[in-house]
């Protein structure tokens, strides 16, 4: 399965860096997830890598940049490497509309929750930070084309699709209610019973299904 933590422990050990650094890049992922990165301090960052403050900004000139350090490998090197994984295993789940909206919809989930320290970081965020937004954007772009071939000619070969649907609609019905019900159930609710999120995830599956379905 796609673990983009182990990637980053991955990149942070082939990366020739200081130990004390690769220690406060972990601590920051850790509570940026945890607290938000407004509500995190270089104070706490300080304490659970048990380096000084002195130390963090020798490393990194604000908090900033050490957001930037972390989100970029994730963007640049860890979700492109999925991309293209999640997209060759579609091909492999099915060739009606049903079945691969399920394939999707459980599989990014998934995806979500087995990196969700990442995944809270990285959305949260898109939701405020331009510069990182625009990192992630043009990712996509590059990524784009592996998609139509992988992801949306699939669906649009099932010949189920509605007609006026075009790709960016199709993302923004699929992804949106998938990153509203990780958030809802990971970060607001915290649901852990696995049967309830099943029973979740398929009425996401009809919502979606219904939305773009001829």
């Amino acid at each position: 399965m796609e673990k983009a933590f182990q990637d980053l422990d991955d990149w942070l050990a082939v990366e020739k860096m200081p130990n004390g650094k690769k220690r406060v890049l972990q601590a920051a992922v850790t509570l940026f997830s945890q607290q938000g990165y407004d509500g995190t301090s270089t104070a706490q960052i300080a304490e659970m890598s048990k380096m000084s403050q002195a130390t963090i900004f020798k490393y990194f000139k604000s908090k900033e940049e050490l957001l930037l350090f972390i989100v970029k490998p994730l963007i640049e090197h860890i979700l492109p490497g999925y991309g293209k994984s999640f997209a060759q295993e579609l091909q492999n789940n099915g060739d009606d509309l049903e079945s691969l909206i399920h394939f999707i919809v459980f599989n990014r989930y998934q995806f979500l929750v087995q990196n969700k320290d990442a995944a809270i970081i990285l959305i949260s965020q898109l939701l405020i930070n331009d510069e990182i937004k625009n990192m992630l954007f043009n990712e996509i772009q590059v990524m784009k084309d592996i998609f139509i071939d992988n992801v949306w000619k699939p669906l649009v070969k099932t010949g189920e699709l509605r007609d006026d649907l075009d790709l960016l609609q199709l993302l923004r019905t699929v992804i949106g209610q998938i990153l509203l019900y990780f958030l809802q159930s990971q970060r607001i609710l915290q649901i852990d019973d696995q049967k309830q999120i099943e029973s979740d995830l398929i009425k996401i599956e009809h919502t979606v299904i219904l939305a773009i379905k001829k």
